[in-house]
């Protein structure tokens, strides 16, 4: 594994790179402050570096309004401003893991924020945790990126859905802010960018930037519901080729998800693999039955039709295809080990396996 190699004459020169990302630290001056800007991505390319502002903060102001929890996010567009202010930056890990960490305010609220990029990863980690004491205020992270698309791509529970990235029309100005899941994306055929998240589900699309909104304080139905600490995770990745070619879907789960670690030893082993990408193992659990059967979910991640094979690494008697409730709709052949099952685009298909006795 390759470890990050890391330059600075000083803090506002510092630079992290691996062979995908290269991060450039930047911070400005001002009559009054140096205060902590942004960070500098740049996507290595083949032929070309393509520079990606990332993790741009900041405020936006809302009148006061009955219901100013929903009704007038679209005016926070209008009055947006910067609201960081008494930042300190830090190297806080190297090696295998570059790690900075920033401390400040934004307005009257402290935070502490770790921007990790680990060796070979193409996902840069903010791992934030605020004390959030704002009242009428949303607070926006803002990664205007190099790519042009027409739509953005925001996961939602079994796939995605496609929204517009523009405001021409008066049903796109309406959705001035949309849900999505683990990530939301822009591409085009050649390569793109994606902001992903592990619990801020509200993002807005405009132009080439993605702005995940991390906090609100509304005053209704209760006043200061919002106030107190938050702690939450955001990530960046970029990608060459097209969206189907890349690891999007993975990195969400991999934000997500962490890997449970248990002391012991086992023979190495796969329980189950899948020889296709945009097919993705939802679930593996016990049949709601008692019967002892493994029940496993799948579904096609990426709008692509494939034929995919489910190799099972335990041994097992017989294999049924199921509805949502587990009732049994078909048996399907196996081979040693091995399923074979067709996806249409954006299925889920429900694997009832029953162990040999």
């Amino acid at each position: 594994m390759n470890t990050i190699e890391t330059g600075a004459r000083n803090l506002i020169d510092a630079y992290y790179e691996n062979p995908t990302l290269r991060l450039q630290f930047e911070r400005f001056c001002s009559q009054s402050q140096k205060a902590y800007q942004d960070l500098q991505a740049e996507v290595l390319r083949r032929h070309l570096q393509v520079p990606i502002p990332t993790n741009a903060t900041g405020l936006a102001t809302n009148s006061i309004d009955y219901y100013d929890s929903t009704e007038n996010l679209d005016r926070y567009a209008f009055d947006f401003y910067p609201g960081l202010r008494d930042a300190k930056v830090e190297i806080a890990g190297e090696g295998l893991e570059a790690v900075l960490k920033v401390t400040g305010k934004i307005s009257e609220s402290s935070f502490v924020q770790y921007i990790r990029l680990a060796a070979d990863s193409s996902r840069l980690v903010f791992e934030t945790e605020i004390d959030w004491k704002e009242l009428h205020r949303l607070l926006k992270t803002a990664f205007p990126v190099n790519v042009y698309a027409e739509n953005a791509i925001n996961e939602m529970q079994f796939g995605y859905v496609e929204r517009p990235a523009h405001r021409s029309k008066l049903y796109d100005k309406d959705r001035f802010e949309v849900c999505n899941h683990r990530y939301s994306a822009f591409c085009d055929g050649s390569h793109g960018a994606a902001v992903l998240n592990d619990c801020k589900y509200g993002i807005s699309m405009n132009g080439n930037a993605l702005e995940l909104t991390l906090l609100r304080a509304a005053s209704t139905p209760e006043m200061r519901a919002d106030n107190g600490m938050h702690t939450f995770t955001y990530a960046f990745t970029a990608w060459e080729g097209s969206f189907a070619q890349s690891d999007v879907v993975r990195q969400g789960y991999e934000l997500n998800v962490k890997p449970q670690v248990s002391a012991g030893a086992v023979e190495s082993f796969s329980g189950i693999n899948i020889n296709r990408e945009n097919v993705i193992l939802d679930t593996m659990k016990p049949a709601e039955d008692g019967s002892g059967d493994v029940i496993l979910r799948l579904y096609e991640a990426k709008k692509a039709a494939v034929d995919a094979e489910i190799s099972i690494g335990f041994k097992i008697g017989k294999a049924y295809l199921c509805d949502m409730l587990e009732n049994i709709l078909e048996e399907v052949d196996i081979a040693d080990g091995k399923v074979k099952l067709p996806f249409r685009t954006f299925e889920i298909k429900t694997l009832r396996v029953e162990l040999a006795k």
